[in-house]
Formats: structure tokens, sequence, C-alpha cells
């Protein structure tokens, strides 16, 4: 077995992502508008004027992190006419999500909001909170993916409001067997809240464990050291695995790097081809990522030939302070999910209820290709990545029990030109996890046909997008606006989500009701 060194990193396995709710839009090119952490605002219009610098501060005070070289400013848009236009072609993109287990964001902000504090724009990306708050789609048959997209007619004559749903198949009991490698931060800056729930995040881990699952653990400060290797658990909650997560303390400095290659190293020893394999980076985001800690990660996630060993980030605060610049990195380059844990609460939520969300993979390499008639751009988008090139679009991998979520408003260059019989087509392709056979499945609907579908998840969709473009902006009208939508979609006042929400927006410090 090759071990892991700083000099020789080649032909090393693969690494995870977790990416959320998608980006589309109309025109060439490739657009990466928040893989630094940042993301399109929501609006290319000419208002709205560019594309934000895919900025991923952090807590109040934090530092942006610098654009993403990929990213591009796309400067004050041109009057979208449809003389110039070529009718005998639709528009073709090919869309990616940052990935739909990227759900740090809107908790980060919750912790912020909960505090009396405004979260910083700059650490707001919407396809998150798409990705963190649940919109129920019904699943398709075990093996299958379904594509479900939903439209209406939007505010100005000519736009429409589109959202589309990925959905994957409900998670499979009882689950494959997993390899489990903690790499956990206990340097000096994690004593109070950060150690208290970091020990909850791992402990919810290994509450969802089974006989049989193996689990590795590392701590690193100045130093790593290495508290297990290879060790089968006894079933869910392994006392052995629970009392050394108990005594874990902080203190000293840190050594993020040399924490990843012991638990990289203690991750391949212990690879299983048949199995989960996922290394669990717990910090509180005060360590910096390096180029060589950032290629290690890479070298893993190539997904060249077996399943990686994925990387899941989990931020363990507090948030006043906390940057997102280390966790959005490593998630980003180990393909894996990143969640936040605001309380110790919070880790049963990720860790024990949606467990299969953020540890397996129901689809492998999902990519989707929307075809929209001549006529229409994406005039605002909530997500990530996009292109009419499928090479600049990296496909994700999606969880059992998830949807990636597509949201965006569609505008026409003269709503003269819109017809009721003219399609909508959505195409997806993927690979099957540890068999990587091919599969394709699309649906294709007329625009009257769409709009004649039920707006259920389409409406607490652009909730949720409104709550999460009004922290951005932080202004009273936005979230006066946005606390409107949530009432509004909350029928009954039933569901929980939708009142947390407006919870929030009533707690936010410039909220005027």
């Amino acid at each position: 077995m090759q071990k892991l060194t700083l000099a020789g990193l080649v032909g090393i396995s693969t690494t995870l992502i977790l990416t959320g709710a998608v980006a589309l839009a109309c025109g060439g090119g490739n657009y990466n508008s928040g893989g630094a952490g940042g993301e399109f605002g929501g609006d290319n219009s000419a208002a709205a004027g560019s594309f934000s610098a895919g900025t991923g501060g952090g807590g109040p005070g934090q530092p942006a992190r610098p654009p993403n070289p990929t990213e591009q400013d796309a400067g004050a848009d041109a009057p979208f006419l449809c003389n110039g236009l070529d009718q005998s072609k639709p528009v073709v993109l090919y869309v990616s999500a940052d990935d739909s287990n990227s759900m740090a964001s809107p908790v980060l902000a919750r912790e912020l909001i909960e505090t009396g504090i405004a979260p910083n724009p700059t650490a707001i990306r919407t396809y998150e909170f798409l990705n963190y708050y649940r919109i129920d789609y019904p699943a398709p048959p075990f093996g299958e993916l379904s594509l479900l997209p939903q439209m209406e007619n939007g505010d100005v004559l000519g736009e429409f409001n589109l959202q589309l749903a990925v959905r994957s198949f409900d998670a499979v009991k009882p689950r494959r067997p997993i390899t489990v490698t903690f790499v956990l931060d206990t340097s000096g800056s994690m004593s109070g809240p950060g150690i208290e729930r970091e020990r909850a995040a791992a402990t919810a881990i290994v509450t969802s464990l089974a006989k049989g699952d193996i689990v590795n653990m590392v701590t690193w400060n100045t130093n790593n050291n290495t508290l297990l290797s290879g060790y089968p658990v006894t079933g869910p909650s392994d006392p052995k695995v629970l009392a050394l997560i108990s005594g874990l303390s902080a203190s000293g400095g840190t050594d993020l790097n040399g924490g990843l290659v012991a638990g990289y190293n203690l991750a391949q020893a212990n690879y299983g081809k048949d199995r989960l394999n996922r290394l669990i980076l717990i910090s509180d985001g005060g360590a910096n990522v390096g180029v060589t800690a950032e290629d290690l990660i890479a070298l893993h996630s190539a997904d060249a030939d077996k399943e990686g060993i994925y990387l899941v980030g989990v931020g363990a605060g507090p948030a006043q302070g906390y940057s997102d610049v280390l966790m959005d990195v490593v998630t980003d380059k180990g393909r894996g999910a990143y969640v936040y844990l605001d309380k110790p609460e919070e880790a049963k939520a990720m860790f024990v209820d949606r467990f299969d969300e953020t540890m397996e993979i129901a689809a492998r390499g999902v990519q989707v290709e929307l075809t929209l008639p001549w006529y229409f751009k994406i005039d605002k988008f909530y997500g990530e990545e996009y292109s009419t090139d499928p090479k600049q679009v990296e496909p994700q991998h999606l969880a059992p029990s998830d949807a990636m979520i597509f949201n965006q408003v569609v505008k026409a260059c003269d709503a003269s030109v819109v017809k009721g019989t003219d399609t909508i087509k959505v195409r997806a392709t993927w690979v099957t996890p540890i068999t990587y056979l091919p599969r394709v499945t699309e649906v294709t609907m007329t625009v009257d046909q769409l709009l004649a579908t039920g707006k259920a998840q389409l409406t607490k969709g652009k909730a949720i997008v409104a709550y999460a473009e009004a922290l951005k902006t932080g202004t009273p009208a936005a979230l006066s606006a946005a606390h409107a939508k949530a009432i509004a979609a909350n029928v009954g006042g039933m569901d929980k989500e939708l009142n947390e929400i407006q919870g929030l927006i009533e707690k936010h410090p410039k909220y005027q009701p």
C-alpha cells in the first residue's frame, strides 16, 4: 500500500463533493458563480449590472475569500432582444449543483441571527439554503432518478419562475458497510463551543454505525495523534469509540496538513471497494488550507477507477469570527458534504436523521441538460455553475433520499413569441455506484403543461430563495417581502422549516414589521 507523503501524492484514490442547488442560464461560456464560496446573487439583468465576485467570507469582520480564477464579471447586460437570436436552434444548457449536500450557509446564518447579528452577505449561498431546507418531492423506484419541473408566470409579462428537481430514490436499509476516518481539530481555538460541537458530531456519526463498520481516528493540533486504525465497531454507539470522543480536549497550535495526511493514510490503508469510504474533517475553521493540502484532497476526488474516499467537512464554529474559507475549499476539493453545527443538537439532524444524505451516494456523475425554446434566457438564477459546453461543467454525485434543486427565472425576448405548445426538455445522465452502469432519463413538457402542473414545491422554493436573497441585501423591504412569502407558502402553518424561516426573519436586526 502506497503511503501518502507531501512529496509523492500520485495515483491516489478519490474524495467527495456535495454541492447544492444548481444554476441555469442562457448564452455562451462557463459561469462559476460560487465555487469559492460566493454565488451570483440572483439577478443578471441590466439593473443588477454584474455578477458578484465569488467571495466566501466568514463571520462579521472576516475577510472575504478572493474570487475564484474561473469567475467572470458579466458586466451590464445588453438589452435582451429577439433580433440576432437564432430561431432555428433551441437554447441547450448543462447545469451542475454545488452538490446537494452542501448545507452550511443557512445554519451559520441562523446562529448569527439568533445572537442578533446580521450575517455577512458574502457567506450567503442561496443554493445551500435550497439544499438544507427540505422540499418534498416523491421518490422514484429504486435505482432510478426522476425529473420534476414546475413553472408559473412571473411578476412581469414574459417572465416565468422555473424550478426543477432531480430526485433520487430513497435510501436502502440496511445500507452497505462504511469506513469512517475522523480527522479531528483539537487545537486551542476549539475550546468551548467548538470542542462541544465536535464531540456531538462524532458521537452522532458513531450512533449511526452498524456492527462491522470500520473507524479510524486522528486528532490534530500542533502534532497529530492516531487514536484508532482499522477498528471494527461492535454496533451503534460503540463504547470504545464514544470514550475516545468524550475525552477530546483542545490545546496547542494547528497543523491541518499533517492531520489530513495522517487521515488519508488511515483511510487508504482501510479502503474497501464495496464500502462507503468517508473522511470526516471537523474544525472551527481557524486553520489555513495550503496548496499541498488542496492537492492532497483533490487527488482523492478524481473518481478515476473506483469510488473515492470522500471528504465531509463539519464546521464547529462558533459563528462570530468563524471563517467559511477552510471548509468551503476542502469540501469543494474533496467532493463531500459541508455542514455547519450551530448547536450540538444539529449533529443529530445531520448525522442521524440525514445520515444517508451526508454519507451515501445514489447516482454518480449526474449531469443535467436543459433545453429551452430559442427565445428564452435565464434572467435570475440561484445556483453555482452552468455552461453551453458540457465539458465545462463538472458532473456531481447525488445522495439517496435527496434532490438537486434548480430554481431560476426565465425571460422571453418578447412575451408575444412565447407559445404554449413549445417544449422544454430536461435530460439527466449518471452512472450507478459500484457497478458503473451508464443511465439516462429525460422528460419533455410543453410550456402549457408546465404551467398547469402543481406549484407546492415551487412555492416553497421561492420562499427559501427570497429568504436567502434578503439576507444578502439586509434591507427592511427585502426582509419584509421574504417574510410574506414564507407565510404565504406555509398553508395551514404546519411546515416547521417555513415557520423557522419566518421566525428568523423576525429576529433579524433590520427587520421592520
